[in-house]
């Protein structure tokens, strides 16, 4: 029986293994292949991307250097757009491990590229002064015959002819040399421009005189800049970090060409075994009917198995979960092993099987003989004892029974003396198993404690609930629209006049506006904070945009900034807009560690370029280092409520808000107190020589306040 159990279990084990071999080779090659050609295609199309928008932004480069009317926007936009396409494949981590000699190359194709967005940015600052300058020019040498008829008032007819001829002449030479110069990128033509002629040219008319002066001017200020401006266009169009691209595509297609010659070779071979593997089946299968009673007798011992505990010989969790639905007033006294982990740790994994089994035998020990009750091992080191209460009421006694002997008796094992201690979680409530844990669990907090009845107060499901009903609300009110920007004027320490408003986001429940602040963590679990961010910042614009003598501050956090979504949606309804951007602040978070200081000072150069101020918000409540202040130059500093709520009662805190506002004064920032609630606070806020107020004292927030 034996022999023919084995033959049995060996058949049954080569076509198990045969079978799970053929599915798993076959699983793992068509993932592995899926896999191979996806994120080799999406590498292939990054590749474009990137060619694609360095073409992008060498087109945009060249079309501003040649019009004259043109802005920067497009060069902005397709210089982020070639920084984005880099650093998703950068961040490719399939591309970083499976190639790294080719990201290594990438991030040499980087440091090229980052050099030329300088020099983009270098060019877009020299651009605009030679435009200017040729426009003038061009003005200039229309207004020269009028100019040149002004002045044949204060000569001699005769001579006044050959001068103005000759310093037409002239002029008309310079600036054709101008024009072409700019036309060809060509410093030649203006080597030798004779600029000494009107730097010396001498004339009684005032009008001809300012005409020359501007004409020497803009002469200079081209002949200044575009040497340097020929040679950024130069480094711009340069493309060497093209060649390097090319070369890192063909190798990556070389390789991956390479790779495909493989699988072909490899699908070949396993069609191969698949076949000789399906004939082994099939064979093996032939002889399996003959095993048919050995089977059964395998299926009796499994469902066994499948009740029982295979260390300990007692009932497990299965056995415990059909038990439990037998009893009408079920009890579960759910027994741990403390610090079990530590002994098995130490003594080793023997020991601690050993020291189970010891502890499965004393309790079935301690049951009282009278008691109907089951024994389990339901985990690691938990057992469980499961009766009716109905016929043993003292549930309580039984537990500080088994607590004792343990507390009381040293169990050997192996020769070793072992000390333990157990805690015991009861409970009569449905999910008898789970709520006896959550019992257990609340012991382990305890210092005393080794009993204890499970509770409907120790349930963290309420917490739980709490947080979904408000991701609800949260959900509800995005889809509804009732994310609503409310502002709170900030008004000059002194005159008290309102300078500016700043946007507080508020949600609407039941028609009453509500700080949105208790719902901001749950939507960063909920991934719903950029959504936030976006509602207020584009209904803030629908209500400043046609105030244009209305200044407002907004806030942003570090994550804000982080998200490119985020930036790119601020960019186009207030950075666009320069009248718009220089009438706004940006608020950051001070309480936020700033982590990427590159990035976050990278974006705060992009805002003040585009004239916006920053301002650091709850400044005193966190992370404050007075050396960000001076690297970030920020504009505005918001001392934390918390601080200015404590001015007339807590020194200390008087003392802080002086040292904040001391420094600012001496960096050239400007200080906002927040939380002005009274007229006590408000006279020493105006003591310490704050510039500005906002709090309940002046105004509280409302949906508009434009009046």
């Amino acid at each position: 029986m034996k022999k023919a159990s084995l033959s049995y279990k060996i058949k049954l084990y080569i076509i198990i293994f045969i079978g799970v071999v053929i599915v798993g080779l076959l699983y793992k090659f068509d993932r592995y292949t899926q896999y191979y050609f996806l994120e080799n295609n999406k590498i292939q199309k990054q590749f474009s991307n990137i060619k694609n928008a360095e073409l992008q932004l060498r087109y945009e480069v060249l079309v501003t250097s040649i019009y004259m009317y043109t802005n920067n926007d497009k060069i902005i936009k397709a210089t982020d757009k070639l920084q984005e396409c880099i650093n998703k494949l950068l961040s490719n981590q399939y591309f970083k491990h499976q190639y790294p000699y080719l990201y290594q190359q990438m991030l040499k194709y980087k440091k090229l590229i980052d050099k030329k967005i300088e020099k983009v940015y270098e060019f877009e600052t020299l651009n605009s002064p030679i435009k200017n300058s040729i426009m003038y020019l061009a003005d200039l040498l229309d207004r020269l015959p009028k100019i040149s008829r002004e002045r044949m008032k204060y000569q001699r007819l005769q001579n006044a002819f050959k001068s103005n001829n000759l310093y037409a002449q002239k002029m008309i030479s310079v600036v054709s040399s101008v024009f072409l110069a700019r036309s060809s990128l060509d410093k030649d033509f203006i080597k030798n421009l004779d600029f000494d002629f009107f730097r010396n040219y001498k004339t009684q008319n005032p009008h001809f005189r300012q005409f020359n002066k501007v004409l020497v001017a803009n002469l200079r200020v081209f002949v200044d800049y575009f040497n340097r401006y020929t040679d950024v266009l130069k480094s711009i169009m340069d493309n060497r970090a093209a060649k390097l691209l090319e070369q890192i595509h063909e190798e990556h297609l070389e390789r991956v060409n390479n790779k495909i010659v493989i699988i072909k070779i490899v699908s070949m071979l396993l069609i191969a075994f698949v076949l000789i593997a399906v004939f082994t089946v099939v064979f093996l299968m032939s002889k399996l009917h003959m095993d048919y009673e050995k089977l059964e007798v395998l299926n009796r011992r499994l469902n066994i198995s499948y009740i029982t505990d295979k260390l300990t010989g007692l009932y497990n969790r299965n056995k415990f979960d059909s038990d439990v639905k037998k009893l009408k007033n079920p009890v579960l006294i759910l027994v741990n092993i403390d610090r079990f982990k530590h002994i098995n740790d130490y003594y080793g994994s023997k020991v601690g099987d050993e020291l189970l089994k010891k502890v499965a035998v004393v309790i079935q020990n301690i049951l009282p003989e009278n008691l109907n009750a089951q024994l389990y091992r339901l985990g690691a080191d938990d057992f469980g004892i499961l009766y009716d209460y109905e016929y043993y009421p003292n549930i309580k006694t039984l537990a500080r029974k088994i607590v004792k002997y343990f507390d009381s008796n040293e169990l050997e094992i192996e020769n070793i003396k072992l000390n333990i201690s157990v805690s015991i979680g009861i409970s009569t409530v449905e999910p008898l198993l789970e709520n006896a844990d959550i019992a257990l669990k609340y012991i382990k907090k305890s210092l005393r404690k080794k009993i204890m009845f499970y509770s409907e107060n120790m349930n963290a499901k309420k917490e739980i609930q709490q947080n979904i009903e408000k991701s609800k609300i949260l959900y509800q009110a995005i889809k509804e629209n009732r994310i609503e920007p409310f502002f709170q004027p900030i008004v000059d320490t002194y005159t008290k006049e309102i300078t500016k408003y700043e946007v507080l986001a508020r949600i609407i429940i039941n028609g009453e506006p509500q700080s949105i602040y208790p719902y901001l963590q749950i939507a960063k679990d909920n991934k719903l904070y950029g959504d936030i961010t976006k509602i207020i910042m584009k209904k803030t614009y629908e209500r400043v945009i046609k105030k244009e003598d209305i200044d407002f501050s907004i806030n942003i956090s570090i994550e804000d900034i982080l998200d490119t979504s985020i930036v790119r949606h601020m960019y186009y309804l207030y950075l666009k807009n320069r009248s718009l951007a220089k009438r706004a602040t940006f608020e950051i978070l001070e309480s936020e560690a700033i982590k990427d200081y590159q990035e976050i000072e990278k974006f705060l150069q992009r805002v003040k370029y585009y004239g916006s101020k920053i301002a650091i918000d709850d400044f005193g409540s966190g992370y404050s280092n007075f050396e960000h202040l001076i690297n970030l130059n920020v504009d505005y500093i918001k001392i934390d409520g918390s601080l200015i709520k404590q001015l007339a009662v807590n020194p200390n805190a008087y003392k802080i808000v002086k040292v904040i506002n001391d420094f600012a004064k001496e960096t050239g920032i400007k200080t906002i107190a927040e939380f002005v609630e009274n007229e006590e606070i408000y006279n020493l806020v105006k003591k310490l020589h704050i510039n500005y107020c906002q709090g309940y004292y002046f105004y509280k927030p409302k949906p508009y306040c434009f009046t």
